[in-house]
C-alpha cells in the first residue's frame, strides 16, 4: 500500500493581512505532480485543510480543483479528517455522498467508529481517522468524563475495535508531547493540558498525524507529522516542508521518503545593519519572498522600511534588535504566567474574593462552562 500523508494545509491564511492564495496553489500543484509520478493508492489530509471554519472562496476553490483532479483524473482517493482549524460540520457536508466517489471525509466522532478498508495486492488495509476532538466532546459522546486530551485520545483509540490481522493506519489531529512546536499553530488548551502521549499509537502500522508544522516524527518512525503545506511564521525560515510517501509491505512495515515542496516565494529572515541589508539586496535573486528584518544598528535611522522595500517588495516586519532584548526580558516573564490555564486563573481570581478555594461541586460545574465556551467558539 503505498499511501501520500499532507496536512496543515491552512487554505485561505492570510500572513500579515496578505492572502497566500498563490503560494498555497504552487504547493498544490506540486502535490499533484508527484501524485501523477508515485501514484499513490490514497492520499491522507490528516486535518487543517483551512484556516479557519468559514474559508474564503478563493479557499474552497482552490480545494475543489484538488478533488476534482485527485479523483476524476488521476484516480486516487482521499482520506480527509477535520482538524482545530476547520469547521467540522461545514467540512463534513455531504460526506456519505462524496464517499461512494472516494472522497472520504470524517469529521464526526461516530464516523470514526468504523474503519475505511482499501485494498491491495496484499489485502484490505483499515484506515482509522479521527477528527479533531477536546475532552468535552468525547465525554459527551462515550458519556464518560474525560480528565484531559490524552485521556480523551486513549479512550477514542482503545475504542477502535481493530483486527489483529489486517493492517492498520491511524489518521489524527493532536499535539503529540515533546514534539517541536512553531508559532504558527493555534494552542489547543493553555498549561500543557493538550498533550498526548504517542504510546497511544503504537499498534497502528502507521499513524499520520496533524496539527505540527514541522515534518518530524515522535517514538517511532512510524508516528509522523508530514507538516504544514506552506511556511506560516517566521519560526519556522528553516524548516524543510515536504509530503510524506510511506511504502507498506504486506506485513504492515513501512519504508518512508520525503517529497520536498518548494515555495512560490520563500519566507526568511534577514539581520544585520540597514546598509548591509540593502548592500547584499543589490546581489539577492530571491527578492520577492516575504521577509522579517531585524536591525542591528543603534542609530535612529530614516524611513528604514520604506528603503527596504525598494529591494523587497514583500518585507513584513521590520524590527530594531536593540528593543527585542528588552522586549524578549518581559516576554519571557508574561509566558510563565499564559502557560496557566482558564481554570488555574478562575480558581486564583475565586480565592482571592471569597477567601476560600473551590469545591469539586463547582470546579467540575466550571470545567463543563469552559469546554462549552471553547465548543462554541470553534464552531463560530
Amino acid at each position: 500500500m503505498r499511501i501520500l500523508h499532507t496536512s496543515d494545509w491552512h487554505l485561505g491564511r492570510l500572513f500579515h493581512q496578505i492572502s497566500l492564495v498563490d503560494e498555497q496553489r504552487c504547493a498544490i500543484e506540486q502535490v499533484l505532480d508527484y501524485i501523477k509520478t508515485y501514484q499513490p493508492d490514497v492520499v491522507i489530509i490528516a486535518g487543517d485543510i483551512y484556516d479557519r471554519s468559514v474559508p474564503p472562496a478563493s479557499a474552497i476553490s482552490l480545494f475543489d480543483d484538488f478533488v476534482d483532479t485527485c479523483l476524476s483524473q488521476l484516480g486516487v482517493p482521499i482520506i480527509a479528517i477535520s482538524g482545530n482549524h476547520d469547521g467540522a460540520e461545514r467540512l463534513g457536508f455531504a460526506s456519505r455522498q462524496l464517499a461512494t466517489s472516494g472522497m472520504y471525509l470524517v469529521t464526526t466522532l461516530e464516523q470514526m467508529t468504523q474503519p475505511i478498508v482499501l485494498d491491495d495486492e496484499h489485502g484490505p488495509v483499515d484506515f482509522w481517522a479521527v477528527p479533531f476532538h477536546d475532552p468535552a466532546q468525547v465525554a459527551d459522546f462515550t458519556g464518560e468524563p474525560q480528565r484531559d486530551y490524552n485521556h480523551a485520545h486513549e479512550t477514542l483509540v482503545n475504542a477502535l475495535k481493530k483486527a489483529n490481522d489486517r493492517r492498520s493506519v491511524l489518521v489524527s489531529h493532536c499535539y503529540l508531547d515533546g514534539a517541536n512546536e512553531s508559532d504558527s499553530e493555534r494552542p489547543l488548551s493553555m498549561g500543557g493540558a493538550d498533550r498526548v502521549d504517542w504510546q497511544l499509537f503504537s499498534d497502528f502500522d502507521y499513524t499520520a498525524l496533524g496539527h505540527l508544522h514541522q515534518p518530524q516524527y515522535k517514538g517511532r518512525e512510524n508516528i509522523r507529522y508530514s507538516g504544514s503545506l506552506l511556511k506560516y511564521s517566521f519560526s519556522e525560515q528553516h524548516q524543510k516542508k515536504s509530503l510524506t510517501l510511506v511504502d507498506m509491505d504486506a506485513d504492515g512495515n513501512c519504508s518512508i521518503q520525503l517529497l520536498p515542496i518548494q515555495p512560490r516565494n520563500d519566507l526568511r529572515v534577514l539581520k544585520g545593519t540597514l546598509e548591509e541589508i540593502l548592500s547584499k539586496a543589490k546581489e539577492d535573486a530571491r527578492s520577492n519572498d516575504y521577509v522579517q528584518v531585524i536591525l542591528t544598528d543603534d542609530e535612529a535611522l530614516l524611513n528604514p522600511m520604506a528603503r527596504v522595500r525598494e529591494h523587497y517588495p514583500n518585507v513584513m516586519e521590520l524590527k530594531k534588535e536593540r528593543f527585542q532584548v528588552r522586549q524578549g526580558e518581559q516576554l519571557a516573564a508574561a509566558g510563565e504566567q499564559l502557560k496557566r490555564s482558564e481554570l488555574d486563573i478562575f480558581e486564583d481570581f475565586f480565592s482571592q474574593v471569597h477567601h476560600q478555594q473551590l469545591n469539586d461541586e463547582q470546579r467540575q460545574q466550571l470545567e463543563a462552562v469552559l469546554a462549552q465556551i471553547a465548543d462554541q467558539e470553534r464552531q463560530s
